[in-house]
């Protein structure tokens, strides 16, 4: 199951009598509310693609309005610097209709990008917030968390958490926190296995520094980027 859905109990039963796609006389789950979005067909066609492939979607509210919205990650048949192009898609419903809200390439990775593996892990609303997550790597590790909130204008990123690291190696831990203006990064070195190595460089560490982020910096959906200019 995705993150709680938190919709109005007002909403799921009000949902139960005017859906076509979600019957019967309990309250819908998660799943056949999600199943109750726009097809594949209505994604492509609303950001102009011929055809897509779907990687995760999820259904909840953003905007504080009490009406869901419908998020997908999407790949395209558009080719981007030899990688196929990947969008974050949010659709809000209109008059019974799914109508694409916002559609932007700048918050998710491509299939190419960090890794031979594929990176992208999953997409998700959660407390109001649109969460996004990849990993990757094989010897070196690295996993990235973006939450992106409603701030009355816009998507904006409002927190980010990012890891890479070695067994035996080093690793570096960041969790910038753009709501408080606050940043914190975590230098250490990750253990070695048993029999593999000593772990005497374990003494000394972590370390960490805490740092003051300027309220000017934002970051939304459409225009995500990992600079501070």
């Amino acid at each position: 199951m995705k993150g709680p859905f938190a919709s109005a109990i007002s909403f799921l039963l009000g949902f139960i009598f005017t859906t076509q796609c979600c019957l019967g006389q309990t309250l819908p789950t998660h799943l056949e509310l999600i199943n109750c979005g726009p097809s594949s067909d209505n994604i492509a066609a609303q950001i102009g693609a011929t055809t897509i492939d779907v990687l995760d979607y999820d259904l909840g509210d953003l905007n504080g309005d009490g009406i869901d919205e419908f998020v997908a990650a999407v790949e395209t048949p558009v080719i981007i610097e030899d990688a196929r192009e990947r969008l974050v898609t949010i659709f809000q419903k209109q008059q019974g209709k799914w109508i694409l809200w916002k559609s932007s390439s700048a918050p998710i990775l491509n299939s190419e990008e960090c890794g031979f593996f594929d990176h992208f892990e999953a997409i998700e609303i959660y407390d109001q917030g649109l969460h996004l997550s990849h990993n990757g790597g094989s010897k070196w590790r690295w996993w990235m968390n973006d939450t992106y909130h409603y701030d009355s204008l816009d998507l904006a990123l409002s927190k980010h958490q990012s890891y890479w690291g070695s067994l035996c190696d080093e690793k570096v831990e960041w969790e910038i926190n753009l709501t408080e203006g606050i940043a914190s990064c975590v230098y250490n070195r990750k253990e070695c296995p048993e029999g593999f190595g000593k772990n005497a460089h374990l003494d000394s560490l972590p370390k960490s520094e805490i740092f003051e982020i300027s309220g000017k910096h934002r970051n939304t959906l459409e225009k995500r980027n990992d600079t501070t200019t």
